[in-house]
């Protein structure tokens, strides 16, 4: 029979069913479906899911912002510096008000440092030249300065021309006369030598003319007498030449205690000079407010001038302008087999969103072997491109920044993850 008159036989749900052609998706779909899960399949052995390890962490800086706070209490008597303005290091930033007057502790300070420079290259004359300048507004430092004063005064009129140099002066033309009269005396006893040895030569010829009976004992005698007094006054020239070195070793005694006496005098001015420094310095540390280094200046508060500031407040943060940033992880007992040194860091800084400003990039440095109290280990981070994010911003660091760490402890394919995930089901 033909087919077309077997159709014609069905209803017209029958033919309608028949006649009917699935859609290409559906004559196809076993085909796409495969195709799909052999692209999803494949793209497991491609893409990577890391292993990542969270922790907070701290941003340091290898060279700190230096803290500057007032160790007095009293009115912010003068501000020198803006907030962050760049300063050198030893640069005054103000000064707290005081009993003394600032120009004239900084003029006593500067008189103070050359005075110190001079002696050093022993040129006392520079006492001389630079006379102590007169204060009288030094508040508690005015009874040291008078101290040191009194030290000077003396000390100049030892190194002019006072007491000690007239007297040295005065010893040294001595020592030359006493040379002049020894050299006289050593010439009269040379003298006195001569005659007494012709004198000897004379009396051992009458000697042995009284042994021939050719003159008479009484005439020797006579020689003999003479030859003692030649000796009498040999001994009286040897006398007079040791009195005269004896006298001139007493005046180079007298001339080294004058010595003695004036390098004592250099000491104690020099005792008392560094004293003052001492005083001085304490007064500047006090009162003075410093750049320990060369830096960008933060203001830890609004300030001002006559502003009243209590003693121990945080007045400057000094930010120096080259300095190595590193971050420090506090890592918890979970976990922390997987962590090795080398792994990469990412870390997101709480100040600075990393949806706006992106995330720090580190590699672990260090790892410390040994827990601290809180059973949690420290883990150094190094920062090769500095505090650059991965934005291409660069972050403005300040103390105490704080940030949330993610170490990426292993890189793994998703493949790999999948079988591990069914080698565990299958061992259970």
């Amino acid at each position: 029979m033909p087919v077309q008159n077997n159709l014609e036989l069905l209803s017209n749900e029958v033919n309608e069913i028949v006649r009917y052609r699935p859609h290409w998706i559906i004559r196809r779909g076993n085909s796409i479906f495969a195709a799909v899960l052999c692209v999803l399949l494949a793209l497991t052995f491609v893409i990577r899911y890391p292993d990542v390890i969270a922790a907070p962490a701290r941003l340091l800086a290898a060279n700190p912002p230096k803290l500057i706070n007032a160790k007095k209490e009293g009115r912010l008597l003068k501000l020198c510096v803006a907030n962050e303005e760049p300063v050198k290091k030893g640069q005054l930033l103000g000064y707290i008000e005081s009993g003394a007057d600032y120009p004239e502790v900084t003029l006593l300070q500067r008189w103070i440092e050359s005075t110190i420079g001079a002696i050093h290259n022993s040129q006392y004359q520079a006492l001389l030249d630079h006379p102590l300048p007169l204060l009288t507004n030094l508040g508690g430092l005015q009874s040291s300065y008078q101290d040191f004063q009194n030290q000077f005064e003396y000390t100049r009129q030892t190194l002019a021309n006072g007491y000690f140099n007239k007297k040295y002066a005065a010893l040294e033309h001595d020592l030359q006369n006493l040379a002049t009269l020894r050299n006289n005396a050593l010439q009269q006893q040379q003298l006195v030598e001569a005659d007494r040895q012709l004198q000897k030569k004379e009396y051992d010829a009458y000697e042995k003319l009284a042994k021939d009976k050719v003159i008479a004992p009484l005439e020797l005698n006579q020689y003999k007498s003479r030859m003692i007094g030649k000796e009498q006054t040999l001994k009286q020239a040897y006398a007079q030449l040791t009195n005269a070195e004896i006298s001139s070793q007493n005046k180079m005694r007298e001339m080294l205690e004058l010595k003695k006496q004036v390098a004592d005098q250099q000491q104690h001015f020099i005792s008392a000079l560094l004293t003052l420094k001492s005083n001085v310095e304490a007064w500047m540390e006090q009162y003075v407010l410093v750049a320990g280094e060369e830096g960008r200046v933060l203001f830890s508060a609004a300030l001002q001038e006559n502003q009243l500031i209590s003693a121990g407040q945080n007045l400057f943060y000094i930010l120096p302008d080259h300095s190595g940033f590193y971050v420090e992880i506090t890592a918890s007992q979970k976990g922390f087999g997987k962590i090795d040194a080398g792994q990469k860091v990412l870390l997101s800084v709480e100040s600075f969103p990393n949806e706006e400003f992106g995330r720090l990039t580190g590699n672990i440095q260090h790892i410390s072997p040994i827990p601290n109290s809180n059973d949690s280990f420290l883990i150094r981070v190094s920062l090769p491109r500095g505090l650059e994010t991965n934005y291409g911003r660069t972050l403005f660091f300040k103390p105490g920044l704080k940030a949330q760490a993610e170490i990426i402890t292993s890189n793994r394919r998703l493949a790999g993850r999948l079988l591990g995930q069914l080698k565990k089901i299958w061992d259970q």
